[in-house]
């Protein structure tokens, strides 16, 4: 993997975002995965900045239909120990939330939105206030260099710089760190590095999720097996028991939705929890097996 990390050309800590934005395309034609391009903006906002931490977080999601935030690259002034603070599982839920809500903040003071207990641990690393960038794009982001078990899939690309300072960026960074973030994807896309999202209407999105059919795994197999005269399988969540009960393989999901009385949030809630466990699968009206992933996160 080639190098795409800030080098003495960038050891100016005053240097203007053009010449960095202008590092980036002199590094395109070496970057195997974009991967390699978050790691180098997380280690340049870091250098230049005035950010202690910064972390690069993306939407992902999985082939059995869960999403999650992950974290795709990380840098900080602190050792690699002192990371896993900007990394917790507080941070993440707060990531995931804004990853949903698309939006970002700019410098609030850590006691304001985190526990107090995490808010000490920050400001024994001189993180006072923590700034996030929402950034979406028409494209799709690739599994992670990090994919070893191959259960990663496109995503509609919605990243999240989590950024922490010891003190509010000034409006000069807020605006230079913009420009940066948003030139470089430009470049990204420009360039045909990221493949475009299927041109699909919401509605017609909808539509065609709420003809598929859901069926049974177990049934499936116990057709299969010698001996049909399996147990049945046990499943503690109501709603999810409900839906399941009434999967027949035969009525689509807006026929299952009707009878479970469901909005249309909670029937994919309810939809990917039996998908991650293993209870159920999609297909079309044809036959053909669905990945729920295929879909939008909500409607």
């Amino acid at each position: 993997m080639e190098d795409f990390s800030s080098n003495d050309t960038l050891s100016n800590k005053s240097i203007r975002p053009i010449a960095l934005v202008s590092h980036v395309l002199q590094h395109m034609a070496k970057m195997r995965h974009i991967d390699e391009l978050f790691a180098w903006l997380a280690t340049t906002l870091v250098e230049h900045f005035g950010v202690v931490s910064a972390q690069v977080w993306a939407t992902q999601a999985y082939r059995a239909g869960v999403v999650h935030g992950k974290l795709r690259a990380s840098s900080s002034l602190h050792s690699f120990q002192a990371l896993q603070i900007f990394e917790s599982a507080e941070v993440k839920v707060f990531i995931e939330r804004m990853l949903r809500d698309q939006r970002g903040v700019l410098s609030i003071p850590v006691p304001r939105i985190f526990s107090q207990y995490q808010a000490n641990v920050f400001a024994q690393q001189n993180c006072l206030y923590w700034t996030t960038y929402f950034i979406g794009k028409d494209v799709l982001l690739p599994p992670s260099q990090s994919n070893s078990a191959r259960n990663e899939i496109a995503t509609p690309f919605q990243l999240i710089f989590s950024l922490f300072t010891p003190r509010p960026l000034q409006p000069s960074d807020a605006r230079a760190i913009s420009f940066l973030l948003e030139q470089s994807f430009r470049i990204v896309i420009s360039q045909g590095f990221l493949s475009k999202t299927p041109v699909q209407s919401e509605k017609d999105s909808q539509s065609i999720f709420d003809s598929l059919i859901p069926e049974r795994i177990e049934a499936i197999q116990v057709e299969q097996a010698e001996n049909p005269f399996n147990s049945a399988i046990v499943i503690p969540e109501k709603r999810n028991r409900e839906l399941y009960s009434l999967i027949d393989g035969k009525k689509n999901i807006e026929e299952l939705r009707a009878l479970m009385y469901a909005s249309q949030k909670e029937m994919l809630e309810v939809l990917q929890s039996l998908l991650a466990k293993g209870h159920i699968r999609l297909r079309e009206v044809g036959g053909n097996p669905v990945d729920i992933s295929s879909f939008p996160l909500s409607f």
